[in-house]
């Protein structure tokens, strides 16, 4: 037994011997083990991290993913509804564009309808010029001379016949003792009718004059109806337009002509340049003060009028 014991421990201190010789150090040995050891256990506490670090990352991924998942399916709602919308928006469209062509065409068969009704009713009026022009006059204060001249024209109120023009050019042209002359378009014969009133203010369109007289054999009819034109028919005499719509140029001697709608009924009396005129109206008041026998208030001012 103590044999034994002695050939492992000089067996021991042989092998020491060696490995020194070669500079192991049984010391040395054992401080690297325990190095290694220390390694080992830094190595797996990383590697704990990592996973850990791993783990909180799947999580979140796992939760970023739910929540793209819900939007995903959010989206998709949306998409449903947005293509909803646009296909309603289109037929809505379409209901509009479908209902404007037929407003077009509605529009368009009504304007052409009222063209032709007006050409209708101008080709009637030309045609019928002749007789409306025999009702223009050519007006004069001078008994026996014509320098100054103005235009005029017959009405028919009532079944009676009036001249009537604007009442500046009376103003402007009274003479003497009021005495005037009138000559119709196509006629000779001057006839002296009675002066019944007028009124001059032409810059307010309360601007006309009204004669009687039982030698006027015809007249325009007359109307309140305003038609989209208006026409100026003309004195012959004073070598104006026969025939001219209202929205023209103008002329001088034009004023106390008749504004005339598209049906040839007098609707007013041209007195200013322009598209304006005096109502018709006002003419025909004063001739119903003149039946009513209010003398006063139809009566003529030589100064200033009615």
């Amino acid at each position: 037994m103590n044999f034994f014991i002695k050939f492992f421990l000089i067996n021991i201190i042989i092998i020491t011997l060696f490995l020194t010789s070669f500079g192991f150090s049984p010391y040395k040995l054992n401080d690297d083990v325990l190095q290694i050891g220390s390694d080992e256990n830094e190595k797996q506490d990383k590697i704990e991290k990592l996973q850990s670090d791993y783990d909180s990352l799947v999580k979140e991924y796992e939760k970023q993913k739910e929540k793209y998942d819900m939007l995903l399916e959010e989206n998709a709602d949306l998409d449903k509804i947005i293509i909803e919308k646009e296909e309603e928006i289109a037929s809505k469209e379409y209901r509009v564009d479908t209902l404007e062509e037929k407003l077009k065409n509605v529009e368009d068969v009504s304007y052409i309808e009222q063209l032709e009704s007006q050409v209708a009713r101008l080709k009637k009026l030309l045609d019928e010029i002749n007789p409306l022009l025999k009702n223009i006059y050519i007006g004069s204060s001078d008994p026996e001379e014509i320098n100054y001249t103005f235009t005029a024209f017959s009405i028919n109120y009532d079944g009676s016949f009036y001249i009537v023009t604007a009442g500046h050019c009376v103003a402007d042209n009274y003479g003497e003792d009021g005495k005037f002359k009138f000559k119709a378009n196509f006629s000779n014969k001057w006839i002296y009718p009675e002066l019944i009133g007028y009124k001059a203010d032409f810059s307010n369109l309360d601007d006309y004059a009204v004669f009687y007289s039982n030698d006027i054999e015809s007249g325009f009819k007359v109307s309140e109806i305003e038609t989209e034109d208006n026409y100026l028919p003309g004195s012959i005499d004073k070598g104006l337009s026969v025939f001219r719509n209202l929205g023209d140029s103008s002329k001088r001697g034009e004023s106390g002509s008749p504004v005339v709608n598209e049906y040839g009924e007098v609707v007013g009396i041209y007195v200013v340049y322009g598209l304006v005129y005096t109502p018709i109206q006002l003419a025909l008041d004063l001739i119903d003060d003149y039946r009513r026998g209010n003398k006063e208030e139809a009566g003529v001012d030589k100064e200033n009028g009615i």
